[in-house]
């Protein structure tokens, strides 16, 4: 997992740009469009809300739950041009918390990878590595449990990803992150278009940039709090 740390904005969109959650979406240039060709699968949680990527485990009765929220759409396999993406959530906790990344396909009766992470709150990536390369058009199922109950893994959070080698268009050479990003959501290839908007974001720190990452969660239903937090490498 690459390491973090948190940059100095935090922001609560409703009171520092003025924009209800409707108008950010209606003005966004990334629209999510998933692909209706591809089968559903939905995400799953235990422990946590139905209908949502989410999921949440008290593990100190004097603090607010820690919580995670996979920053996927619900409801499909959702696509990626990478044979090594990088995979995301969004963890709440006032403490840090001991989670457990897990990749599996449907052709192996084992985990494919896995990795032990140890995370404050904020955002949290795994780029995959060399010996989890995704093959083309296969649906691996990923998978992240977090630590509750003194020790045990008990709640857990979890999405698909496929790689496609479907040609992508209407995307110059010459397109700027925004427009790339665009060409993505549009196409339904749900990891490229946050990667490419989140990683842009990160270079220019551009507050159209981080609007649109918020729209294109809003838009997938999954939504993390107003007080977002980008992380960056350090």
């Amino acid at each position: 997992m690459r390491k973090i740390r948190f940059l100095s904005v935090l922001m609560t969109l409703a009171t520092t740009v003025g924009l209800t959650s409707i108008s950010v979406v209606a003005n966004a240039q990334v629209r999510w469009t998933p692909d209706p060709e591809r089968g559903r699968a939905s995400s799953s949680m235990s422990g946590g809300r139905r209908g949502t990527p989410f999921a949440a485990c008290a593990l100190d009765h004097g603090k607010p739950d820690p919580a995670i929220t996979l920053l996927v759409p619900d409801g499909s396999v959702n696509l990626t041009t990478e044979a090594l993406p990088t995979l995301s959530w969004f963890l709440e906790s006032d403490q840090v918390v001991e989670m457990e990344f897990v990749l599996s396909s449907p052709e192996s009766a084992s985990a494919i990878y896995t990795q032990q992470i140890r995370s404050a709150a904020g955002l949290v990536e795994v780029a995959l590595p060399e010996s989890a390369a995704l093959e083309p058009e296969i649906p691996y199922r990923w998978t992240v449990f977090v630590e509750c109950d003194g020790g045990e893994y008990s709640i857990h959070a979890r999405s698909f990803v496929q790689r496609t080698e479907a040609a992508m268009t209407g995307a110059s050479l010459e397109a700027s992150p925004l427009e790339l990003a665009s060409s993505y959501a549009a196409q339904g290839i749900w990891y490229d278009a946050l990667n490419t908007l989140v990683s842009a974001y990160r270079e220019e720190s551009e507050m159209d940039t981080l609007l649109e990452i918020r729209s294109l969660l809003r838009q997938a239903d999954a939504e993390v709090p107003l007080d977002l937090s980008l992380a960056a490498e350090s």
